[in-house]
């Protein structure tokens, strides 16, 4: 099975990646000093590995180590940008490999329900899941085809990638054509009745290369991907960024004498320009939030039972764990909600 290699030491230089890639996106809050010395020991177990300590492995074994090394590093460099840390190490990675891992982690909300729970969600036109549905299916799956056929991406980067990507269309594709839908359908879908009672915002998702967007006033670009993008707003009403990945961009804001600038939150800015930027006051310090556990609750019909009931006393649908704060579905080990990050115990 094995050539030489020594497994056992593969395993161990191993640990701090797979304990980075197990928390995922809540890596980000553990401590500043903690994500820097599992970065340099990550490099450092790498090097290790790489100068042959645990002996030589097949290919494809050798290709999987090497990407679970790249993929937790990736993961911390993502976090230090999105805390906005200034830290010489996330420059390791280039923009769009950046760009790659916020994507399909933006879409982590699939890989924790079956074939079976999509197709569910879809018939009963569940709000959330039909808006990254909609999302993953028309517009993501061209560009992240884009991103990972991109030459400056490293191997071990896309390798890891690429498995995740596709995986998760996979079972998507799977799960649409279970509950008898199409991806015309999803592209035709209206406007939620959530987002219709929302203030008038526009939102891009891959405006694409060279576009110059006029967005107006008192704008959001939320959820999108700038990519080569020139976006100005015209008037005082400012710009408002969140949750969103620009590359290679120009923002800017009404005039210098305008009242609002661009307002960043939440988002990965790399290799871009931005005009007249609007400071974000330092919110207070508030107290930290307490845990709160699971609710044990039936998708089907919406029954709370007691914590480890198996099946609903209702309709008698299996019962799943979910986030008390964001309805997220939850694995029963989950420390943290892979969606908002509370601590579930």
């Amino acid at each position: 099975m094995f050539k030489e290699g020594n497994r056992e030491c593969i395993d161990n230089l191993l640990k701090p990646s797979k304990f980075v890639l197990d928390n995922g996106v809540t890596i980000k809050n553990e401590p500043y000093d903690k994500r820097v010395a599992l970065w340099n020991e990550i490099r450092t177990n790498a090097e290790r590995y790489r100068n042959g300590e645990c002996g030589k492995f097949l290919n494809d074994l050798n290709v999987h180590f090497l990407a679970r090394f790249d993929a937790s590093l990736l993961q911390l460099a993502v976090a230090f940008q999105q805390n906005g840390e200034q830290f010489e190490g996330a420059g390791y990675f280039g923009a769009s490999e950046i760009e790659a891992y916020v994507t399909i982690e933006r879409f982590g909300y699939f890989r924790v329900l079956s074939k079976t729970d999509i197709a569910k969600k879809i018939r009963l036109k569940d709000e959330k899941t039909l808006a990254l549905l909609r999302e993953y299916s028309v517009t993501m799956k061209p560009r992240m085809d884009d991103i990972l056929g991109d030459a400056t991406v490293r191997d071990s980067i896309r390798s890891y990638l690429k498995k995740q990507w596709d995986e998760n269309t996979k079972k998507v594709g799977d799960a649409i054509a279970s509950a008898g839908v199409d991806l015309d359908w999803l592209a035709s879908l209206p406007s939620t009745s959530k987002e219709m009672d929302k203030a008038p915002q526009t939102i891009i998702i891959n405006a694409g290369n060279d576009a110059a967007i006029n967005l107006g006033q008192g704008n959001i670009i939320k959820d999108a991907v700038l990519t080569g993008s020139t976006v100005k707003s015209s008037g005082s009403g400012g710009t408002t960024v969140k949750d969103s990945v620009v590359t290679k961009s120009t923002l800017e804001s009404g005039g210098s004498g305008a009242p609002e600038g661009v307002r960043i939150s939440d988002s990965v800015i790399t290799s871009s320009t931005i005009s007249n930027v609007q400071e974000t006051p330092v919110e207070p310090v508030k107290e930290p939030i307490q845990p709160q556990p699971p609710i044990y609750k039936c998708l089907l019909c919406g029954t709370v039972v007691k914590p480890n009931t198996k099946f609903c006393t209702s309709c008698g649908a299996k019962i799943t764990p979910v986030c008390a704060g964001c309805q997220s579905i939850l694995v029963l080990t989950a420390k943290f909600c892979p969606q908002c990050g509370r601590k579930t115990s």
